[in-house]
C-alpha cells in the first residue's frame, strides 16, 4: 500500500507541477488610441508677425485699389485726349480742303475775271521753300 500511496503522490506532484506558461499573444497590430490635439500656445513672437501680416495684406489691398482707380482715370483722360486729336485731325483736313478748293486755279480765274482782270501767265512764278 505504501507503493500506491507513493503513486498517487507522485500524480498529485505531477499534476501540481506547473505548466509551462505560454507567451502572450500579442496582437499582429497595436490599437491605436486617439489622441485629440491639443492647442499649442501662441507666441508673443507669432502675434506680432500675425498682426503685421495683416496690417501688410490691409495696406497692399488698399493700395492696389488706389492703383486700379487712378489707371481707369488716366485711361478715361487718354480717350479724351484721343478722342480730341482726332476731331482735330478731321478739323485739320477740313480746313485744308477749304483753302485748297479757294486756291483752285478756276475760282481765282472766276473772281478775276467778274472783276475785270486777266490771268498773264508769263509773268507768273511759282516759290517754293
Amino acid at each position: 500500500m505504501v507503493e500506491m500511496s507513493q503513486n498517487s503522490l507522485a500524480e498529485e506532484y505531477q499534476s501540481e507541477v506547473p505548466q509551462p506558461i505560454a507567451p502572450q499573444q500579442r496582437p499582429l497590430h497595436n490599437p491605436r488610441v486617439k489622441v485629440l490635439p491639443k492647442s499649442l500656445p501662441v507666441s508673443k513672437f507669432e502675434k506680432c508677425l500675425m498682426t503685421v501680416c495683416g496690417v501688410v495684406i490691409v495696406v497692399m489691398m488698399i493700395w492696389t485699389i488706389n492703383v486700379t482707380i487712378g489707371v481707369s482715370a488716366t485711361q478715361h483722360q487718354l480717350q479724351d485726349l484721343q478722342t480730341r486729336v482726332t476731331q482735330l485731325k478731321s478739323d485739320n483736313t477740313n480746313h485744308r480742303q477749304e483753302a485748297n478748293e479757294l486756291l483752285s486755279r478756276s475760282r481765282l480765274d472766276k473772281i478775276a475775271k467778274k472783276s475785270g482782270l486777266t490771268l498773264s501767265n508769263d509773268k507768273i512764278r511759282n516759290v517754293d521753300k
